[in-house]
């Protein structure tokens, strides 16, 4: 059974997790949810790089047989170092998502929601420009409100109508000439129905491109550990785990039942 390790800033990475446990079922998971840190979409690009860094080290000190990195910000951040870094494959959800967008294209411009950090970063148009050809356009905006309000409870706090406000705020920003909106943060997919109120065209979530190139990247290696148990999750969280388990109770429709608060900026300790 392959073991994997994967991390977000919160719930956002639940979005890759819920794909990743349907392509591949049969796994026992890690999953880091940095809610103690959260946003990192207001961090500077030093700052997400180390939180990620020591996350990656937990993660292969816990033997993991590869890390996914379910958060667009921390990928633009940290993956290349961490590939380097780590002798264990790592993937991130940047580049999948252009690449679904690149299938789905019809008049070739793209657009990409994603947070400032992100943003700020070239996130997206960094990959961009070196897998699209020239004819392709894209386009970044970034979003300051998205993650925090999913992050901080949007049902119970915001509600629908000023959920609905605060995307239209964004979506009503990109441009009519853009067919294809990539959602490059992954707490945006939660509010995936919200955002189609107001973008009608293509809108493409990276996380099933992100399960499929896990899968990819898993036929290729030999899990460390051979021995045969049941898949299981386990979720560490470095802040609340009350308000994490209650969002991701109702977010994956099953009961969590191993989850740890563990706080990497004091101790490094394994599970």
């Amino acid at each position: 059974m392959y073991k994997i390790g994967m991390f977000d800033s919160g719930v956002g990475g639940l979005t890759v997790l819920k794909e990743i446990q349907r392509i591949v079922p049969s796994s026992h998971i890690i999953y880091y949810g940095d809610n103690g840190n959260a946003p990192y979409g207001d961090k500077t690009e030093i700052e997400i790089r180390e939180l990620c860094l020591n996350i990656g080290k937990f993660l292969y000190e816990n033997e993991v047989d590869i890390i996914v990195i379910a958060c667009n910000t921390a990928t633009a951040a940290s993956i290349k170092m961490m590939k380097n870094k780590f002798p264990i494959p790592v993937i991130g959800v940047i580049e999948p998502g252009i690449r679904a967008a690149l299938k789905v294209t019809q008049n070739k411009n793209i657009g990409v929601i994603l947070t400032p950090a992100s943003a700020k970063m070239g996130a997206y148009k960094n990959v961009f420009d070196v897998i699209a050809t020239k004819a392709h356009t894209l386009t970044e905006k970034g979003c300051k409100l998205i993650c925090p309000m999913i992050e901080n409870g949007w049902e119970e706090h915001y509600g629908n109508y000023l959920t609905d406000e605060i995307i239209k705020l964004y979506v009503e920003q990109i441009s009519d000439e853009i067919d294809t909106l990539i959602l490059g943060c992954t707490h945006y997919p939660i509010v995936e129905n919200n955002i189609a109120k107001y973008f009608k065209k293509n809108i493409v979530n990276p996380a099933n491109e992100t399960a499929k190139e896990l899968l990819k990247e898993l036929s290729m290696i030999k899990p460390k550990n051979l021995t045969n148990t049941d898949p299981k999750v386990e979720f560490i969280v470095s802040g609340n785990s009350k308000n994490f388990t209650v969002f991701a109770e109702h977010f994956l429709g099953k009961k969590i039942d191993s989850i740890y608060e563990l706080d990497l900026q004091v101790t490094g300790r394994k599970v």
